[in-house]
Parts: C-alpha cells; structure tokens; sequence
C-alpha cells in the first residue's frame, strides 16, 4: 500500500475567497490543477480514519518558554478543532484528540514498519527549510496515496528565527494562533480563500484572533468528518507509540530516517513573512479581521 508525505510550512498570503470557501487537502502532490477558489480538484481528500487521534509533545521542550507555560497553549488549540457543531440538532464533527505521552524525537518521519508518534516539537537552534528567516511553522503529514488516509502528521515551530509568543501580555507570533492554524493542516485542511477563516493563509504579527475558529473552518472539519461517520476511536498512532526516531534513534542529530512502503513523497504548508501590501484588494465587501497592510508572516 502506497504513502505520501505531506509536509505544509505553515502561514503564506493566500488567495481571496468567499464565505465556505474552505479547501481540503488531497492526494494530489504536485502541479495539481485547482478551481477558482484556489482548491485542488484532483485526487482524493485527506482525512484521518479514527475519529480520536493522538498527539505528543517534544520532551526535553524550548529553551525559550518554559513548558507550563507552553503546554496549556498546545492543548488550547488542539481543543478548538474538537467537537465542533456541525448541525442545529447539536450533532458534532466526528474528530477529536488525546494527548499521549512525551516523546523524545523532534523529526518529522513516519515508520511504515514500526511505532510512531504526531509530534508537536520545537526548533529552537535549525530550520532547514526553504526560505528558514521566514517561516514560522512547518506540518508534516503522512498519507495513503490510494484512500487519502492520514498516517502520520508532525507539527515544527520555528523558534531558531522568530520570537515566538505565549499569553496575551507580550505577543509578537503567537503560538496559540499559529498552532491552530497548523492543526488545521494537520486534519487534513488547506488554505482558505476566506480572510476571516483560521485556515486563511496569513498571519499579522501581534494577532491572536486565529485561536479560535471561524464559520469556513467549522465548514470545512464538518465536510471532512460528518457527525454521522462510522469510525472507531483509536488515539495511538499506527503500529504503536514512539518514543525515540526511527533512524538512528538520536534526536539531536536530525537522522531520523524516512521508512516505509515507495511511493512515498512530501508536500507542506509554511507560514512566512510575506513583505508589502497584503492581497485583499478584491474582497470589497467581505468579512475580515481587521488585518492590516504591511509586512506578514505566511504559514
């Protein structure tokens, strides 16, 4: 059985849209033909069969916030994706999320023929990544080529160049909203046309507004995981929790090493800074945030 790995460098500046303009990701990895509202329209959607699904935090943490800081904000977003209205009878999305022990590796893999885990961890001295002054997160999200099934999905702040923020007193890139943002992507979202919408791919530094969720998101995890689907709930990852890489087992070294049935790929989504006017002229008319013009971070 075939796997694809997609890995999303998190906030960019998206398209505009309209309202539900939501888009999900799918199978489809490269040049991949795309409607009006920026969606793609071939291959099959993303989406993670178990309607509990488990996530881990890097261990040893950031040397930059101290984790009883941190973690509260990890578990904050990942709250706000859970039991979301999907019907006025109270029906709700059939996706939620439990969190599983700590784990040692701070690598975006997944192992085809051993344990592993969805990993939330912190970069605080590399970012290897394309355009790495610019980003401010990184998903990785393994996949089944043939169903679109998530395997795997791996959450990397970018901490080695950015000031990244928790709480409300200071904020300069919150991690609250760009870890709401991420876990979007890590469902199984794409961009968003709609400028009000978490998954609207721009962030204004100082911001907190994307910790919480909007209509088009609401939208978009209802379409993916419809209250009425039939899925068990299996929070630990596939083949078992992981604690250490699946390469040489040494997180610092960044060998992790990619292991699993061919084909296998990667794709992402990165929030970066996006420098002059912000691309909204045409959405006269539409909902915002207030987001200004000026210099952005794209994810």
């Amino acid at each position: 059985m075939g796997s694809l790995v997609l890995a999303a460098l998190a906030v960019g500046v998206g398209a505009p849209g309209e309202a539900s303009a939501y888009c999900r990701s799918t199978t489809c990895a490269n040049d991949c033909p795309r409607d009006d509202e920026g969606c793609k329209t071939t291959g099959k959607p993303l989406f993670w069969a178990s309607r509990c699904v488990g996530f881990s935090v890097q261990r040893d943490g950031t040397e930059n916030l101290p984790m009883e800081v941190v973690r509260p904000v990890i578990e904050g977003a990942f709250l706000a994706w859970t039991e979301l209205p999907c019907d006025a009878g109270g029906a709700t999305a059939s996706i939620a999320f439990s969190p599983l022990d700590d784990v040692s590796c701070r690598e975006a893999e997944y192992d085809g023929g051993g344990p592993n885990a969805n990993v939330v961890m912190f970069q605080d001295t590399k970012w290897s990544y394309a355009g790495a002054e610019n980003n401010l997160a990184k998903t990785t999200v393994t996949y089944d080529a043939g169903t679109g099934e998530i395997l795997d999905a791996d959450i990397e702040l970018n901490f080695a160049f950015n000031e990244l923020t928790a709480g409300d007193d200071h904020v300069v890139y919150d991690i609250g909203a760009i870890l709401t943002h991420e876990i979007g992507h890590f469902v199984g979202l794409d961009h968003s046309g709609d400028p009000s919408a978490t998954m609207f791919a721009e962030y204004e530094p100082g911001t907190t507004e994307q910790r919480t969720l909007e209509l088009d998101d609401v939208l978009a995890v209802c379409a993916a995981y419809a209250p009425e689907r039939q899925a068990a709930c299996e929070p630990e990852p596939k083949n078992g929790l992981a604690d250490g890489c699946a390469g040489d087992g040494d997180a610092e070294s960044g060998g992790c090493a990619m292991a699993g049935e061919a084909p296998r790929e990667r794709a992402g989504w990165v929030y970066a800074i996006a420098a002059g006017a912000a691309l909204c002229a045409a959405l006269q008319g539409r909902r915002r945030r207030g987001r200004k013009r000026g210099s952005e971070r794209s994810r």
